[in-house]
């Protein structure tokens, strides 16, 4: 018998019960689908990831106040200072493409005509290369203009469709925020949201100095922003960050750090080992319902043996050998995991694009990860029909023929 013939014979007994045929392969429908939306889920996750580390900078370094260690947080937290901002980038410039101080406060810009809530951060000409930002109207206040405390600022993107929704260069446009005067000197390019959710198009930039002197009114920080210069280095950057921290702030051996050293890949890494538990945890449930999927295919295979004793029967006094019999049988086990994988696949295709959407994450579909899946439903097939195909090619033909 060809393999085509057989195939055409699997599937018109199959089709004898077609309810039966569909419920059993049910569980490797709910499997396969499980599997397929995670996994395009969770590459759809790291896709989006990588790109808001790409925007927010892979070699990002964050140095803060307190510890990390658990003595360092409380009333008594040291902080961080420009001037360490100012060790760090000559003692450990080599490593870095530069260290910025960093100083945010919410507060409400306006205009003649409108009125927005944003973000303002004080540091200095230093941010634009450790964070990859593009000035792409006016320029960039320099360190003059930090030391001389000038009442200059640029705006995100964010900013600038709130305030200027009808003017798109707004270079020489005033702003107030409290009693402060603002001169828009530059616009910042479109840099989107951080691994975190952050708007950073949402930002108003100003001297450091004029933040922390005309507005705050003290000389903290809330951070300091380094980059390495690749990702080699960014372990080496940090110990160097450390050690020089340590020496600002006068810190014995035996002392904990009062400051916490952390990279945004480290962020990044954490999200994708619970990405990674998710997904693993999803394979562990969806085999069951692949384990469960293929007794129900057991079982029904069993039951359809039994049901054509008599034709197993027929067939091999004209002529079928037990291989022909164990091969038939076993081909219509495939051949329902097969279009329960089909069906799988299909479901878990559409969970993917829905969930996308949802998201807001590329659609990431491997064509390696479908062909995978077919191969397991295709074993499922192969393992829990074996048992039936064997029994039915083991039947004596004559006591099968005699079967009531």
């Amino acid at each position: 018998m060809s393999f085509l013939s057989a195939f055409r014979q699997a599937l018109d007994a199959l089709l004898v019960h077609k309810s039966r045929s569909f419920l059993t392969s049910l569980g490797i429908v709910i499997g396969i689908s499980a599997v397929i939306a995670m996994v395009s889920a969770g590459n759809g996750a790291r896709s989006k990831l990588d790109q808001r580390l790409e925007s927010a900078g892979k070699n990002l370094i964050l140095v803060r106040p307190g510890s990390r260690a658990g003595m360092g947080f409380g009333s008594d937290i040291v902080p961080v200072s420009s001037e360490d901002a100012e060790a760090i980038r000559k003692e450990v410039g080599p490593l870095l493409v530069g260290a910025a101080p960093w100083q945010v406060t919410p507060r409400l810009a306006t205009t003649r005509t409108v009125r927005y809530a944003t973000v303002l951060v004080g540091t200095t000409p230093d941010f634009k290369g450790v964070g990859s930002w593009k000035v792409v109207e006016g320029r960039l206040f320099d360190d003059n203009e930090v030391k001389k405390m000038a009442q200059v600022c640029l705006i995100g993107q964010t900013v600038l469709h709130n305030l200027f929704p009808e003017n798109r260069n707004p270079v020489g446009q005033k702003i107030q925020v409290d009693k402060l005067e603002l001169t828009i000197i530059g616009v910042m390019g479109e840099k989107g949201h951080t691994p975190l959710g952050v708007d950073q198009d949402d930002q108003i930039f100003i001297p450091l100095t004029t933040l922390v002197r005309k507005l705050v009114g003290h000389e903290n920080i809330a951070m300091i922003l380094a980059t390495a210069r690749s990702e080699e280095v960014i372990d080496r950057a940090k110990e160097a960050i450390i050690q020089v921290m340590r020496r600002q702030h006068h810190l014995k051996p035996s002392d904990y750090n009062d400051f916490d050293v952390s990279s945004v890949r480290e962020l990044a890494d954490l999200a994708l080992v619970l990405t990674n538990v998710m997904q693993l945890l999803v394979a562990a449930i969806a085999s069951i319902s692949l384990v469960v999927g293929g007794i129900g295919i057991m079982n029904v295979m069993l039951v359809s043996v039994t049901e054509r004793t008599r034709e197993i029967g027929l067939r091999m006094s004209v002529g079928a050998t037990p291989f022909d019999v164990l091969f038939q049988f076993l081909l219509e086990a495939v051949v329902l995991a097969l279009v329960g994988g089909a069906i799988g696949i299909a479901l878990g295709l559409a969970a993917a694009v829905g969930l996308a959407l949802v998201a807001d994450w590329p659609i990431v579909i491997s064509p390696t990860m479908i062909a995978v899946a077919f191969l397991i439903t295709a074993a499922v097939g192969i393992f829990f029909g074996y048992y039936p195909a064997w029994k039915a090619s083991r039947l004596d033909p004559i006591v099968a023929l005699r079967y009531e």
